[in-house]
């Protein structure tokens, strides 16, 4: 029992690593184009663009939100075409 503590604890450890690695990289990335990309392919914007689209169901929003907590997502959605988005929605 005692091994898979400390196998479990040494897993934590470098899954925190990792996160503190990702956030300091985030950190030294330039802020005015973070700022301006931020803005652009923000979770509100993308929930603005799925608010205008009619027959969205309740299940298809919920999956795109969470889609959309990854930065990448927002991206490629908010650059998709109208046809292309709602067909990424259909296949959620």
């Amino acid at each position: 029992m005692a091994d898979a503590l400390l196998a479990w604890i040494e897993a934590a450890k470098v899954k925190t690593d990792a996160c503190l690695a990702k956030v300091e990289k985030y950190k030294k990335s330039p802020s005015a184009e973070g700022t301006s990309q931020k803005k652009e392919f923000s979770l509100t914007k993308c929930v603005q663009i799925i608010e205008g689209m009619e027959g969205i169901d309740d299940d298809v929003y919920m999956k795109a939100a969470e889609k959309f907590m990854d930065s990448d997502w927002r991206e490629i959605f908010v650059n998709m075409s109208t046809l292309r988005k709602r067909a990424w929605l259909d296949r959620l």
